[in-house]
C-alpha cells in the first residue's frame, strides 16, 4: 500500500510549447502501480493545456474551479464534479475561463 500527501508531491510547469499557467504533479507513478498513473493539474486563471493528442484514453475528474475542454468539434463546459473520458488519439485541450484555479486529477495508463 501506498499513502501519499498530495500537498507535498512536488509540482511543475507543464513545459510542453503552448501551455499556459498549469503544473502537474504525479501522485501515483510506477513504481509501485503497474497498470495506471495518477496525475493532478492545475491551471490558473485564463490558463490551458496545449491542444494535443496521445495515443492512450484519460480519464479525468475535475476537483475545483471551472473551465472547457475542447476537442476537434466541441467545446464542453466542466466544473467542480465533472468526469470527462478522452478516448485514445482524440485531440483535446483544457481552458480554465473562471477566476480560480481549475484543479483536476488525470489518470492514465503507465
Amino acid at each position: 500500500m501506498l499513502v501519499v500527501d498530495a500537498d507535498k508531491v512536488k509540482e511543475e510547469d507543464v513545459l510542453m510549447e503552448e501551455a499556459k499557467g498549469t503544473t502537474i504533479q504525479i501522485l501515483i507513478n510506477r513504481p509501485p502501480a503497474p497498470n495506471f498513473i495518477m496525475r493532478r493539474f492545475r491551471i490558473k486563471p485564463n490558463g490551458y493545456t496545449p491542444l494535443h493528442s496521445h495515443d492512450f484514453e484519460h480519464e479525468v475528474y475535475v476537483l475545483q474551479g471551472v473551465g472547457e475542454v475542447l476537442n476537434n468539434k466541441h467545446r464542453y463546459a466542466i466544473k467542480s464534479g465533472s468526469v470527462i473520458y478522452i478516448p485514445p488519439n482524440e485531440v483535446h485541450q483544457f481552458r480554465n475561463v473562471g477566476e480560480e484555479d481549475l484543479v483536476f486529477l488525470c489518470i492514465i495508463p503507465a
